[in-house]
């Protein structure tokens, strides 16, 4: 009966609750009683946070600094390493000690790589270099650099 009249929808619907909140100094925000992770740039500005119902993407303007499934219970702080990086390479210690890098689950491949590279301040140097990489050349680009030069280091010491 009604159908005939309905207008047709031109685009999808965006449903999202959108509220403004404030990054603290460590690179988070407290939305519906957790903390979210951002990425380090956006470092104590305002930003504004869209709820959807299972996750919340953080925008500084036009630029989404931060995306994360949505968490209903309290006093979790939720991280994402990558939002870090940029610190490390002035901190590079921070790999070791700092709460964001504590249970991340590495891929394999580097995984295997921060083994090989041992322990120490330098190792951790070495490592915040290639973790770089692989975020402004991409994943699988890196990768072959890294075997690449792996594969050399190993002739020169044979």
């Amino acid at each position: 009966m009604e159908r005939p009249v309905l207008q047709p929808i031109l685009a999808p619907f965006d449903g999202f609750h959108e509220s403004e909140h404030a990054v603290t100094g460590t690179c988070l925000i407290s939305f519906d009683r957790n903390r979210y992770s951002v990425m380090s740039r956006a470092a104590r500005r305002t930003v504004q946070v869209r709820a959807y119902a299972g996750r919340i993407v953080i925008r500084c303007g036009e630029e989404i600094v931060g995306e994360h499934e949505r968490h209903f219970g309290r006093n979790r702080t939720i991280y994402d390493p990558w939002h870090y990086l940029p610190v490390l390479a002035h901190k590079p210690g921070a790999l070791r000690n700092g709460a964001p890098f504590q249970d991340w689950e590495l891929p394999p491949s580097l995984h295997r790589l921060r083994r090989r590279l041992g322990h120490g301040d330098e190792a951790d140097r070495r490592f915040v270099r290639v973790l770089s990489a692989v975020l402004t050349d991409g994943w699988s680009r890196s990768r072959r650099r890294c075997a690449k030069r792996w594969r050399a280091e190993r002739s020169a010491t044979t």
